[in-house]
This record gives structure tokens, C-alpha cells and sequence, in this order.
């Protein structure tokens, strides 16, 4: 029942399949492989796919996937080739290759299975697209640079809020015309899915609805001067950095605003590296990682900072003891303005203080700033296994909790790690690859 089962499956599949043996003669074919090669069935066994595919140049890719499937028993996970048929129809298919042994009296009897799918049609609707796009990127850009430069003669005093809003939009389409065009030409994209336009978009919507309601004035100016501040992105002062130097910096102003707190701070610098990037960004990135992770580890805790530099990337690693994120909580933790409840239910809100806690926004600054400058952040996260709930308070320090009987105890049942990943310009050895622990 089993066999009868899956014969009738590969006799009803919509892609092709080949079964071919070590000589390379196809031993077994379903119909959909037949007509989308112009194979005729009396063909199979008698015939190699030399003698089948060897007379059409198109076909070279294609029998190259076979050869080292038979001959150096190479598979393909899935490869685009052309195929060209007798009837002078040029396909394009997507092959996979497998091996297949099923002689018991034969173990080293080994076979092919080549399976394929004609997306001829796909390709060329996938050409049209571009066809498309490369003529909108192509009558989008001359229109747009005219109105840029006529915005600027056209501008009267007392209009400036409106031009500007204007400029920035104008700004936005040119930037999305460039991105097709990159598209269209193959290009890596400078920037995906970047939150910095919602920015953008934030605030000329803040200046629309300021003008439509002008008694709430002194309120939208408030709101616009808080998100310019949190999310100022000049990349002006950018230039060459040494990563080092400024986590050394972060770790030693954060262990002075920790002071009143008992933890372990550690620090592993192990290697340096040069990237390009306005060191007050990277110092703001580290404070704020470093200052959740004070935030959230109850005193007798742990803090690591590690640096740790391939001659491809840097990483900077803030692990902490802490009481970790719920994994509904972690997939938000980047969203901004958001926290995990459990922080509205501590008593205090002084900075670096246990369960401080925040709106989030720095972690979305962090990631907005990873995007105009390069680099990535990740978090990892375990919730301590004794609070697994939000409303599960820690009661702030070791010694205290009821659940573990001395620090490592505490350090098993949960915390974060938040990565830092910098793609430098150079890299040096470090002359000091030990850890350097110390307390507070």
C-alpha cells in the first residue's frame, strides 16, 4: 500500500523527475519530466543523457548537474540552467539533485534522482518586472531632480516649515527611485526595511496637524523637540574609531553610575579594530546596552563585556545575569516604546537602580543608528526559570531570593545577551587577550 502510494504520487507531481543510474541511462521518469523535456517513454533504458541533451549548446548547464551528480556524486540543492528541446523551445528550469541507493544486493549501486520545475514563465514575468521598474526609476528621475531644484527658487519668507516638509518628501521619492534603480541593475541595497523614514514621516505629521490645530502648539513642539532629540541622525562627525578605546570608556562611566549597586562587571577586550562611525553613537549605543543590563540584574549579579575581532567583524557582547525577557516580550524589544509590564510593578524609577526599567526607546534608537552606520544588534534571551511570568517579580538582590542558594545558582536560571556586530576597516592584535575582572 505504502509503495503503491508514493508510485502514484510521483506519477500525479506537477515537476519533473528522473531516476538516472551510474552509466547515466534514465531508469525510471514520471509523465511531467517526459513532456517538459520531450522525452518519448520507449527512449528510457535505451538511451544515456548524453545522446538525450548533448546536441543543444543551452543544454550544457543542465548536463553538467548530471555528470557531477554520476560521475563525482555532487548534489545540487537547487540551480537555475536552461534547457533547449528538440521542438526548439528554450526552457528555464530549477533543478535539485539527490542520490538514491536501493540494491541490497548491490550497495554501491547508487542513483540520481534529478528533480525539476519549469519556471519559464516565472522568469520571464520576473524580466518584465524589471522592464517596468528600469523605465519608472528612469522617468522618475529627470522630473524629480527639476521640481528639487524649483522648490528652491519658489520658496518665500515665512513658507520655510512647508519647503522644508516638501524638500524631505522629495528627498524620500529620489531615494526610493535610486533604490529601483539599484534593484533593476543588481545592486546591493544601502538600507533594508530602515525605520529612519518613519522618523521622517513622524514628525511632517507632527507639522501638519500643528497647523490644522495651532492652539496645541506649544504641545507639538514639545513632542517634535523629544523625538528630534532621541533620534537625532547627523552622520557628520563620522570617522575612523577604535572600537576598543570606546568600550573601555563606556564600561568605566557605567561602573560610576552603577556605584551604589553590587555587581561584578567584567570585561574581555580581545583585539582592536578601526570602523567608521561618529564615536558619540557608538559610546550612546554602549551606555544604553550596558545601563539595561545594570537595570535588570539584581544586585550579586554578573555583567560581561566582551570585544572580540575577526578580520571580517567585531563583536561587542553585553551578557548579564539578569532576569532575562519572555520570548513574547523579546519579540517586540527592539519595537520601541515598549517594555515588559513587570517594570511598571517596581517601586523605583532612578537610572541604574534594579528594575529601573524604560520606554524602550533606546533600544530603538540602537537599532536606527545600526542602520545608517552598519552595524547589527541581536539579543538572546533566557527568562528566569524561578519568575517565568512578567507579573513574577524579582525581589532584586541574591541573597534574597527565595529560590536559589548562592550566585551561580542565580546565574544558571536566566539572563541576556545583547551583540554588538561592527564590520571594521582593519583589525589589530591585542596585546591584553585576558579577561579583566573587577566589582563594584
Amino acid at each position: 500500500m505504502k509503495e503503491d502510494l508514493s508510485a502514484a504520487i510521483i506519477e500525479s507531481m506537477s515537476d519533473g523527475l528522473l531516476v538516472l543510474n551510474a552509466r547515466g541511462y534514465i531508469v525510471h521518469s514520471n509523465p511531467a519530466a517526459l513532456e517538459t523535456l520531450n522525452i518519448r517513454p520507449e527512449e528510457l533504458f535505451t538511451k544515456t543523457y548524453l545522446e538525450l541533451f548533448m546536441e543543444e549548446q543551452e543544454n550544457d548547464a543542465f548536463n553538467d548537474i548530471l555528470f557531477e551528480g554520476i560521475q563525482n556524486r555532487e548534489t545540487r540543492r537547487y540551480q537555475e540552467v536552461l534547457f533547449r528541446r528538440r521542438d526548439r523551445r528554450l526552457l528555464d528550469l530549477a533543478v535539485t539533485t539527490s542520490f538514491l541507493g536501493v540494491s541490497a544486493e548491490s550497495p554501491e549501486e547508487r542513483f540520481i534522482v534529478v528533480v525539476f520545475k519549469d519556471i519559464t514563465e516565472l522568469k520571464a514575468l520576473n524580466r518584465a518586472r524589471n522592464r517596468v521598474l528600469a523605465h519608472l526609476s528612469h522617468e522618475l528621475k529627470t522630473p524629480l531632480s527639476i521640481v528639487l531644484a524649483s522648490i528652491k527658487r519658489l520658496v518665500r519668507p515665512g513658507d520655510e516649515k512647508a519647503a522644508d516638509r516638501v524638500q524631505r518628501n522629495l528627498d524620500r521619492l529620489l531615494a526610493i527611485q535610486m533604490e529601483v534603480e539599484d534593484i533593476v541593475k543588481g545592486r546591493p541595497l544601502q538600507r533594508s526595511c530602515s525605520l529612519s523614514p518613519w522618523v521622517d514621516q513622524a514628525l511632517d505629521l507632527i507639522e501638519l496637524v500643528a497647523e490644522e490645530n495651532p492652539e496645541h502648539n506649544r504641545a507639538f513642539d514639545l513632542i517634535r523637540e523629544r523625538i528630534e532629540k532621541d533620534f537625532s541622525f547627523q552622520t557628520s562627525a563620522a570617522g575612523p574609531v577604535r572600537i576598543a578605546e570606546i568600550v573601555r570608556k563606556s564600561i568605566g562611566l557605567t561602573r560610576k553610575k552603577a556605584a551604589p549597586r553590587i555587581l561584578q562587571i567584567e570585561e574581555k577586550i580581545a583585539g582592536d579594530a578601526i570602523v567608521v562611525i561618529d564615536p558619540a553613537v557608538l559610546e550612546k549605543v554602549l551606555l544604553s546596552l550596558l545601563r539595561n543590563a545594570v537595570e535588570n540584574t539584581p544586585d550579586g549579579g554578573r555583567i560581561r563585556v566582551a570585544l572580540e575581532v575577526t578580520p571580517d567583524e567585531a563583536r561587542i557582547s553585553v551578557q548579564d545575569t539578569g532576569t532575562g525577557i519572555t520570548d513574547e516580550s523579546l519579540k517586540q524589544i527592539f519595537g520601541g516604546f515598549y517594555h515588559a509590564r513587570e517594570t511598571d510593578l517596581y517601586a523605583t524609577k532612578s537610572p541604574y537602580l534594579f528594575g529601573a526599567g524604560g520606554k524602550g526607546l533606546d533600544l530603538l534608537r540602537t537599532r536606527i543608528y545600526g542602520e545608517m552606520f552598519g552595524f547589527r544588534v541581536d539579543c538572546q534571551s533566557t527568562r528566569c526559570r524561578y519568575i517565568p511570568d512578567e507579573k513574577d517579580l524579582c525581589p532584586g538582590a541574591v541573597d534574597r531570593c527565595p529560590y536559589v542558594a548562592d550566585e551561580v545558582s542565580c546565574f544558571e536560571s536566566g539572563g541576556s545577551t545583547f551583540t554588538v556586530t561592527l564590520f571594521p576597516e582593519k583589525t589589530t592584535a591585542s596585546s591584553h587577550p585576558e579577561a579583566n575582572g573587577s566589582e563594584l
